[in-house]
C-alpha cells in the first residue's frame, strides 16, 4: 500500500472516530434521546421525568439522569479519642532504711492500707537493748541535773557544775531520741494509703537498703496520659471534661477532666502532651490499664454531605450541586469525615441538592434530571448485566462514585 494511501485511511478513521464521539456526547442532535425514550417506555421501563431512571444514563433531551441529597447541617460537635495509659495517683517502691533479718512480714499484697501501717519487721534486739540503756542514762542525768538546781540556789555548786549538769542531761535526752529513731527503722510503714503489689521478700532473709520489700500505689485516683494531635492545642484547658472507658473492663466508663497539660508540642509526632484525672471509687481501674479517653467540643452547625458527593481533580476536592436543572462545580474543603457523610466548608449552604449517583457523565453547566433513588432501576430483568433487547441495567454509577469519593 502507497504512503498515500496510508495517509488517507488514517484521516478516515480519525473523522470516524471523532462523529463517533461528537454523537456520543450530543445524542441530541439526531434525536437519540427521545427514541431512547420511547423505547424504554414500549418495554415498560419508567422513562417519565421523575421516574426511576438509571443514574449516569442520558434523559430526554441530552440530560444526565442523577441522584442528588441536600446538604445538611451537623451540630453534633468534634470528637477526640485517644488512647492512654493509666498510672496511680501516686506510687512508690518500699525500701528498707536500714540492714537487717526479716522477723515478721504484716501485709498481704493486693491488699489496701493506710498511711503508717507497719508492713514489715526486721531483728530489733540490740536496738530496744540500745534504747532502753539510753533512758536510764537520761534519767539519772536528769536527777542529777535536778539535785544541781537545788544546790545552786543556795550557792553550795558554781555555776559551772550547774551548766556541766544541764548538758549531761540534753546529751542523754539526744542518745534517747537516736536509739528510738534506729529502733522505728526496723520497722518499715507504708508512707501514704494505698494498695500493696506482690513481693519476694520472706521471713528470715537479710536485706538491705537496695532491696525492694513492695510497691504502694495510691489508687483513690489514677492518672491517664495520652497525646492529641497538635491542632487541638489551643481548645484544650485544665478542667476539661472527657469520659474513659478501660479495655481490660468490658462495659465500664469512669468521668474525669484534664489535669495536665504538657509546655511544648513534641517536634516528631507534632502532638501534644495531656494527663486527665479519673475518679476510680472501688479502685476497679488499675495502673498500667489501657484506657480510651474521649473529648467532646462544641462547634457551630457545620454543613455535613454524603461521602458519595465529594470528588476531586487537580483543583482539589468539590462537589456537583444542582443549579436550575444543571450540574454546577462548587469547591469545598474537607473538615473531617465521619460515618458515611464528610463535613465540609465552601461554596455549599444547607439546602443544597448535591449529586451523590451519576457524577462520571458530569461537566460544569450539564443539564440534569433528578430520578428517584430505588433498588430496581429496570423492570423485571434485575439481572446485573446487558439484556438481548440492548436496554442496560445499573452497572456501577454507584460503584464509581464510591470509588472516587
Amino acid at each position: 500500500m502507497s504512503l498515500f494511501k496510508q495517509a488517507l485511511l488514517c484521516l478516515v478513521l480519525v473523522a470516524a472516530v471523532g462523529a463517533g464521539w461528537y454523537l456520543y456526547e450530543n445524542p441530541a442532535t439526531l434525536g437519540l434521546a427521545d427514541e431512547g425514550a420511547v423505547e424504554a417506555d414500549r418495554r415498560g421501563a419508567p422513562a417519565a421525568r421523575g421516574g426511576n431512571r438509571i443514574p449516569g444514563l442520558l434523559g430526554r433531551g441530552g440530560a444526565v439522569n442523577v441522584i442528588t441529597q441536600p446538604v445538611e447541617t451537623d451540630p453534633g460537635g468534634e470528637t477526640v479519642i485517644a488512647l492512654g495509659t493509666a498510672k496511680a495517683a501516686r506510687s512508690v517502691t518500699v525500701y528498707p532504711q536500714v540492714t537487717g533479718i526479716v522477723t515478721d512480714i504484716l501485709f498481704r499484697p493486693g491488699a489496701a492500707v493506710e498511711a503508717g501501717e507497719a508492713l514489715l519487721k526486721l531483728e530489733d534486739d540490740e536496738q530496744h537493748v540500745v534504747a532502753d540503756k539510753a533512758r536510764v542514762t537520761l534519767t539519772q542525768t536528769e536527777a542529777t541535773l535536778e539535785r544541781s538546781r537545788t544546790l545552786a540556789q543556795s550557792k553550795t555548786i558554781s555555776d559551772a557544775a550547774l551548766l556541766e549538769a544541764e548538758t549531761a542531761a540534753q546529751l542523754a535526752e539526744i542518745e534517747v531520741r537516736s536509739a528510738e529513731i534506729a529502733l522505728q527503722r526496723r520497722t518499715v510503714t507504708a508512707p501514704f494509703a494505698g494498695v500493696t503489689g506482690l513481693t519476694d521478700i520472706s521471713v528470715g532473709d537479710l536485706v538491705t537498703t537496695s532491696a525492694a520489700i513492695t510497691r504502694l500505689d495510691d489508687l483513690s485516683t489514677v492518672r491517664v496520659g495520652f497525646e492529641v494531635p497538635e491542632r487541638w492545642a489551643g481548645r484544650i484547658e485544665r478542667g476539661h471534661p472527657i469520659t474513659a472507658t478501660a479495655q481490660g473492663l468490658a462495659g465500664s466508663e469512669f468521668s474525669g477532666e484534664i489535669s495536665g497539660i504538657d509546655n511544648h508540642i513534641d517536634e516528631t509526632t507534632r502532638t501534644l502532651l495531656l494527663e486527665a484525672e479519673l475518679a476510680n471509687e472501688g479502685r476497679a481501674l488499675r495502673a498500667g490499664m489501657a484506657i480510651t479517653v474521649t473529648m467532646s467540643f462544641e462547634t457551630d452547625q457545620e454543613l455535613a454531605v454524603s461521602s458519595l458527593a465529594v470528588q476531586w481533580d487537580r483543583r482539589g476536592s468539590f462537589v456537583w450541586k444542582v443549579v436550575d436543572e444543571a450540574a454546577r462545580r462548587a469547591n469545598v474543603a474537607i473538615v473531617r469525615r465521619e460515618s458515611g457523610i464528610v463535613i465540609v466548608r465552601g461554596e455549599v449552604k444547607a439546602g443544597d441538592r448535591v449529586v451523590v449517583e451519576g457524577v462520571q457523565r458530569l461537566r460544569d453547566g450539564a443539564m440534569v434530571t433528578e430520578v428517584d433513588e430505588t433498588p430496581a432501576m429496570i423492570g423485571d430483568d434485575g439481572g446485573g448485566e446487558i439484556g438481548q433487547d440492548g436496554v442496560p441495567e445499573i452497572s456501577g454509577a454507584g460503584a464509581a462514585a464510591n470509588s472516587r469519593s
